[in-house]
């Protein structure tokens, strides 16, 4: 398979998921779930930079690595499946402009 046809089989799949997500009750409620996952672990990460010393210095591969270990943290503590956590994982990690300011 060209990767033409990868990259057009794999956008209609995406394509599908997010429809999903969008239009079905379930797929609502599922979203609506992970972005509440994600509002909690971002709590903890801020307070959890905020707490460390040097917040003002923070680079931006350490403010991933602290999202990592409460992702982590906050998963087993839930029972996240490992697709939820990684996208908690990504969707937190994409707020470190955020805590920047």
């Amino acid at each position: 398979m060209g990767k033409f046809k990868k990259g057009l089989f794999v956008g209609g799949l995406l394509g599908a998921g997010l429809t999903w997500l969008n239009t079905t009750k379930k797929g609502r409620e599922t979203r609506e779930k992970i972005l509440d996952y994600a509002a909690e672990v971002y709590t903890q990460v801020k307070e959890k930079v905020m707490a460390s010393g040097g917040w003002d210095k923070m680079t931006k591969a350490k403010y991933v690595k602290i999202v990592k270990q409460v992702v982590d943290t906050y998963a087993i503590d839930n029972g996240l499946a490992a697709n939820v956590k990684t996208t908690v994982g990504k969707l937190v990690a994409s707020q470190w402009k955020r805590v920047k300011k």
